[in-house]
């Protein structure tokens, strides 16, 4: 009958639309909000080869402040440690590194590591323009099974990386395990709010307290970092005694 046919036609033009909007939502998701990590290491993989050479513009707002902001942080965390060997996990195009060894009251040596072959050719680039390639070494590879022995570090920084890594909970048990006794483990985590969106990945600050206590951490802080995107978290790792 054309009358119930023109009263079908709107409302399956507006269950499409719904179908429509629900799949963008999940894909905003999947690739925004979750950068791919659900789609494996290689789709993480993949966004960050392709999104490589426009990276740094993208994140040029956030980096701005790392001077006045982050390097503070840094510098009290190694503490005057002389010689000083520092790992930046995700170190993407070397915003870590780039920014510790330029300090001249930096006299140690830094180990960068990242999954995506085109962040590191551009860290590369840009470690030998500022001349610090004596500095800083880079390596490709998987945060949950760090090339490196247990107490190797002085400080093991992991910034915007913690939720899109495979594993997370193992990535930090991997920190844990190559910081010295004592050493210093700086890591950023979504806020809560967000955490809960993606599940196995995000972490809570209650969830992330006893994992980091779990894994031999303490002196735990989580502050503020960028306003309803990052926060900061600062921990040690614990000096065992013989008894």
């Amino acid at each position: 009958m054309p009358g119930l046919e023109n009263r079908r036609d709107p409302l399956s033009i507006a269950l499409w639309l719904l179908f429509a909007l629900l799949l963008l939502a999940f894909l905003y998701w999947l690739i925004v909000v979750g950068e791919g990590t659900y789609l494996g290491r290689s789709a993480v993989r993949l966004i960050y080869q392709l999104g490589a050479g426009v990276y740094d513009q993208a994140r040029a707002n956030v980096t701005k402040s790392d001077q006045a902001v982050l390097l503070p942080l840094l510098r009290a965390a190694l503490d005057g440690t002389p010689g000083s060997r520092v790992l930046d996990v995700a170190t993407g195009t070397a915003r870590v590194p780039l920014l510790l060894a330029a300090q001249p009251w930096f006299d140690g040596a830094i180990d960068g590591l990242d999954l995506t072959p085109a962040m590191l050719a551009r860290a590369q680039a840009k470690i030998a323009v500022a001349g610090l390639g004596r500095r800083v070494a880079l390596h490709q590879g998987d945060a949950g099974s760090l090339p490196w022995s247990d107490d190797s570090f002085d400080l093991v920084v992991s910034l915007e990386a913690l939720e899109f890594f495979p594993r997370p909970r193992r990535a930090l048990a991997e920190m844990s395990r190559v910081l010295k006794p004592g050493g210093a483990l700086i890591v950023s985590k979504y806020p809560d709010l967000w955490a809960r969106t993606l599940p196995f990945k995000g972490v809570t600050r209650r969830g992330l307290t006893r994992l980091l206590e779990r894994l031999g951490l303490a002196e735990i802080a989580i502050r503020e970092w960028q306003l309803g995107h990052y926060e900061l978290v600062t921990a040690h790792k614990v000096v065992r005694t013989e008894d």
